[in-house]
This record gives C-alpha cells, structure tokens and sequence, in this order.
C-alpha cells in the first residue's frame, strides 16, 4: 500500500512500474491494464461534458466509468482487488492485515463462505469414515461383552432395554389416545342418532295431531286443506294427466305440516329436511317443487336461505339458513275444487305418515346398535312405548286412508238427508245446512242467523243509515235512549294533580300509567293529602328507606299506602284506608266481645257465670234455672226500665227474694251464684 508523503515519485516513473499514475496521485496503488499506461477506470476521457436536457436545464455528465467518488486526503483508499480485476470501480480493506489482498464486503463474504464450506465438507466426510469404522466395530458385537446383540447385565449395551420400554411406552400412549377419539366418535354418533329419533318422533307427532284434529273438525287440521289447495291449483294448470307422479304433494304436505296450523306462515323445514321427509332421493325434486308451488302461487318466500355468519353457526349449529315460506290463506282459492282434493290431500298425509314411521323404525335401529357397541342395552319400558307408538301410528294411517276412500263431496240437501250424507265424510255430527233464500224475486245468500243491524255508526245521533232498495232490511228500530256511560270517580278531580306532584317525590312512579297511580291513590287517600305530606307521613311510619326501582310500581304503591294508613297512629288527614281499617278494627272488637258474652247468662243478663256440662251446652245460671220463664221475661224488662214498685211485686210473686245489697261499712259484698 502506497501513502501520500512528500517524496512523489514521476508519473511516468510510476507507469513504468506498472501502477496507475492517476490512482497513484490520489494514494492509491492499482495496476494498470496489460498494454496500457492507465487502470481500466482512468483509460477513458475524464472531461465533463455539458448536457441539455429536453425541457432546457443543463447539467453536467461524467463520462462513462470516470471516477465519481470523491478523493480524501486522508484513511485507506485501496480498491478492491476482485472488483478491479472484473472492471467496477469499488474500494475495499486488507481484513486479514497487512500485506492481504484488499477486498470489498460482498467478495470477502463470498471468499468466507466458499472457505466455510469447503471446511464443512472435509467434516463431513471425515464424520462418514469415523462412522464406517464405528459401524464396522458393531456388526463385529459389543466392545464389552462381545455378545452381536444387547444384554442387559452389560454395563455398555445394556442401556438398549430402555429404549424398548421407551419405544413401548410410546406406542401404548398412541393406542390410547386413539381409543379416546374412538369413544368420543361413538358418543358424538350416538347422541345424533338420538337426536334424530327425537326429531322423527316429534314430526310424527305433529302429522297425528293434524290428522286427528281434521277429522275432529279443529282449525289444527287446516294443513289438510292447505294440501288440497295445492292439489288444486297443479291439476287446474295441467294440461294432460299423463307423466309419472311429482314430488310437489309430498313436498307441500311437507311444509304445510311444518307451518303455523292456522296461518300457514313461517313453513321453514330446510331442502334436505324436507327431501328426508318426504322421501326424495336427492334434493333436486325439492327445489323443483318449491318453484312449481311459488309459480301456481300457493305460498311466497319470504326469506332467502344464505350462508351463516359465524356467531350465527355458533349460536344455531347450521352453516346454511333456512329458507322462509308463508302460504296462501284458504279463502284466496277455489273451495269446492279444494274440497274435491282433499282425499288425495289425505291420502299424501297418511304416505308420509307411514314414511316417517320406517325413518324412526330405522333410527331406533341405528340407536340400539350403537348402544350394544358400547355395553348398553334397550330395557323393556322403551321397548313397550315403541311397540305402543307404532300401533298408534299404523291406527291414525288406517284412518286417514279410510277418510280419503269414504270421503264425498258435500252438497246442498234438505234437513232429512243431511243427517245420512254427513256419515260418508266420516263426521259423527252433521255439518251446516246452506239453504237458499228468495227476496224479491231473486236467490239470497243469507244463511239462517239474525241479520246485521242496519245502524252502525250513527246509532248515537238516532239517524239509520238508509237501506239499498234491491235488497230491503227487516224492520229495526232505533233506540232513543243514550247509551249509559260509566260514572265519572270521585277522586278523579284531586288525584290526577297529587300522582303528578308525587312523582316528583318517588322516581320510581315516572314510568307508570298516570290512570293506574291516580286511581290507587284515589281508592286509599282523601282530597286533604298532599304529595309532601304523604312523603312525609311513609317516611315517619315506614322505618325502612322506600325502593329506588321496584319490580311492580303500582303494587308496591299499594302496600306503603296499606302500611302507613293501618298503623296503630292516626294519618294527619282523613283517609279513605284509614277509615276502612277502623271500621274493621271495631268489627272484629264487636265480634269478639259477642263470643265472649256466649258464655255469660242468656236470661237474666246478670254477670254471672254459668255451668257448661261435658257437651258444651249453654246452661242458665242457678237463679234462673229454678225460675219460671213467663216471670223472669217481665221481670227483666221492668228492671230495664227502672220500675221499683213493679219490681218489688214481682219478687213477692216468686219464690225467694232478691240477694242482700250491700250497705256502706258492711263489709265484703257476699258471694253471688
């Protein structure tokens, strides 16, 4: 390496030497080109040129390869010996010391890795000669013991035994571990298999009930006609009967069955619910039949099935939505050609119920036989229900086939045959006669029933409405006397003000109905009371703080009202519950003081004891007892009006005298009977 010092040496004198005379002037030491009196940087023309660009600015431009870095005069400046072998002008350091080629940073990190890896080879083949030599040794047998295999007694391959338990160890954990997800499978199947005879059940359930309440006549067996309304509508919009059977009855009864009973709304059984139930064997005829029913337009989607959110699969247990059906109310179609499918309605049904019978049978297979995997068994009791179900099942198909044979359209016939023709529909009790009726010279359509009164509206003002000339009203008459209307309280002048001014008071009593708190206060308090001092008033008489928010306002108005006016102390003003409570107060005082006057004399009226046998019998006292009864009547009104003489009469007619009267300073008064 060559320094800047005093002592330059020529130019030429450095080219002859075969170093750069340009990099030399800048202190540094770089060969030249073989051939040439300059390095590959300096052989261009190190001029700056003058450019023009296209919008007018100029600027200087190096030529290319010029050197561009700047030149400091002091710290090493040695260019790379890779680099300028390769023609690029980059600086580099002798990083193994002195007198060691100068490198830049990435050929030194190559130089290092391609050392590295040369060493990492060597290792590795010597790695590999160690090895054949040790494996050389082991087929020869155990350096200890020379036994070819491993024996435990020996201290050097003896250590392989506990690499067999280990390895055994290992292998059992997995054999368990594979039985426990085994018996989680199990449980998860079994618990399906349950839930779906539980679902079966339920369906089964529903599809009896319908069927027992059409033939009992109840708004349940209205799925009965929303079928046959279906049926209805597909035949009038056939052009030919020919063709295999559709799928569309089943998959109707399906969702009629599956919808609100007596709307028809809110039908969401699900496509592969549905194609189970109605005995598809793919889900294609259900979509089909789904839009075949919404273009005869016997029901409506009302919400679109979609894909479920992921709090919504947590929360449901679906990945898809439901699709939303509302059917068609009844009365929007033709009745008599509903009437006329409804055999066929019935017949679908009893299908169906027939079809998810084998669906349960089938289940509870699927359930036993997974119980008998895992040790259980079916006791006698489920077995009795399920024999008992199935009959039951089997009776209501039976009847819904016979239903569908016996059933007959109705028609209009007289009183006499009605009763005959309705036991071909299967009813115990004949239907409604429609009878026809001739006004005016034409046919009514009024059944028998009294007739909507003419006066509507204008009732209160005695003005009828006026009747249509073609079709004439029976006479009615209209009353003049206004209807009576429910009295206005007493307290509806002073209450409505007070509830206002207390729910100020109590904050508990804001979001309550204003009737509901002036009518409690009305019933209990008076005109007097005002809002501070009933506040005012609970607060002395209730020890305990009121309630901030109670569950039941108006109840809970009730009982301070019931605890602060039935207390031992009297309200400052007249209270309506006050008074009330005593007026009971001295009913019960009065009645009590009667029950004890029962055991007091009945005759004399006297306060004297009297004797009770062992049969509980009132007796008269001894006095009274030995009287006769016509003297002791007059006697004890003349006493109760204070007539001396006659007294004095009296007691000389009967027996015996008056007790002695005690005198002032005679002592104790004597005994009495």
């Amino acid at each position: 390496m060559i320094t800047a010092s005093s002592r330059a040496l020529d130019s030429d004198r450095v080219a002859a030497l075969g170093y750069c005379p340009d990099c030399y002037a800048t202190g540094a030491a770089v060969l030249v080109v073989p051939g040439q009196h300059r390095c590959r940087a300096h052989l261009v023309d190190q001029c700056l040129l003058v450019e023009t660009t296209a919008a007018g600015q100029a600027r200087l431009v190096a030529a290319p390869g010029a050197r561009r870095r700047p030149v400091y005069p002091t710290g090493v400046q040695v260019s790379c010996v890779s680099c300028a072998a390769a023609g690029r002008d980059k600086q580099g350091l002798p990083r193994d010391g002195a007198g060691s080629d100068p490198l830049c940073m990435s050929c030194w990190r190559g130089r290092t890795d391609r050392r590295d890896a040369a060493q990492r080879h060597h290792l590795v083949a010597t790695l590999r000669d160690r090895l054949d030599d040790v494996q050389d040794v082991v087929e020869a047998g155990c350096a200890a013991c020379g036994e070819p295999e491993p024996v435990a007694t020996c201290w050097l391959c003896g250590y392989s035994y506990l690499e067999q338990a280990r390895v055994d160890h290992v292998h059992a954990q997995a054999l368990e571990a594979t039985a426990i997800d085994e018996h989680f499978a199990q449980l998860a199947e079994t618990a399906e298999a349950r839930e779906r005879v539980d679902e079966l059940t339920a369906w089964i359930q529903r599809l009896m009930e319908t069927l027992s309440a059409f033939d009992a006549g109840d708004s349940w067996g209205r799925p009965v006609w929303m079928l046959a309304d279906l049926l209805a509508r597909d035949a009038a919009s056939r052009a030919s009967r020919r063709g295999r059977r559709s799928a569309l009855g089943r998959v109707g009864a399906v969702l009629a069955v599956d919808a609100d009973r007596r709307s028809g709304r809110r039908a969401m059984p699900g496509r592969a619910k549905t194609a189970l139930l109605a005995g598809c064997d793919s889900t294609r005829p259900v979509t089909d039949a789904w839009r075949r029913a919404e273009a005869l337009g016997w029901h409506t989607r009302v919400e679109q099935g979609r894909r479920l959110s992921y709090a919504e699969r947590c929360a449901t247990g679906r990945a898809q939505a439901r699709a939303v059906f509302d059917i068609t109310p009844l009365h929007r179609g033709d009745t008599a050609a509903q009437t006329a499918h409804v055999p066929a309605a019935l017949t679908i049904l009893a299908e169906l119920l027939d079809h998810a019978r084998t669906l349960l049978t089938e289940a509870q297979d699927r359930v036993d036989e997974l119980d008998a995997r895992a040790g259980g068994w079916v006791d006698h009791h489920e077995r009795v229900r399920r024999h008992q179900m199935r009959q039951a099942v089997a009776t209501a198909r039976d009847h819904a086939r016979d239903q569908a044979e016996n059933f007959r359209t109705p028609h209009t016939v007289s009183q006499g045959m009605s009763v005959y023709s309705s036991l071909s529909r299967g009813l115990l009790i004949p239907p409604p006669i429609a009878h026809s009726y001739v006004v005016a010279g034409r046919q009514s359509r009024r059944k028998i029933g009294a007739s909507r009164s003419p006066v509507t509206s204008r009732r209160s003002s005695g003005v009828a409405r006026s009747r249509p000339v073609g079709r004439p009203r029976p006479v009615q008459t209209v009353s003049e006397r206004p209807r009576r209307s429910r009295p206005r309280p007493e307290w509806a002048e002073w209450a409505y003000d007070l509830a206002r001014a207390l729910r100020g008071h109590w904050r508990w009593l804001a979001d309550v109905p204003l009737p509901r708190v002036a009518a409690t206060l009305g019933a209990a308090l008076s005109q007097e009371w005002t809002a501070e001092v009933l506040a005012t008033w609970a607060s002395r008489q209730r020890p305990r703080p009121l309630l901030s928010a109670p569950r039941d306002p108006v109840a809970y108005l009730k009982a301070i009202l019931e605890d602060v006016l039935t207390g031992p102390d009297a309200p400052p003003n007249p209270a309506a519950r006050h008074a009330g409570h005593r007026r009971a107060v001295v009913a019960i005082d009065a009645e009590t003081r009667r029950a004890d006057r029962a055991s007091w004399c009945g005759r004399c009226d006297r306060h004297r004891r009297v004797e009770v046998d062992d049969h509980d019998q009132v007796l008269p006292c001894p006095r009274c007892s030995g009287a006769d009864e016509p003297t002791v009547q007059p006697r004890r009104r003349t006493a109760a009006r204070s007539d001396h003489a006659a007294v004095g009469t009296l007691v000389a007619a009967v027996d015996g005298d008056w007790p002695d009267v005690a005198q002032p300073g005679s002592g104790l008064m004597p005994e009495r009977c």
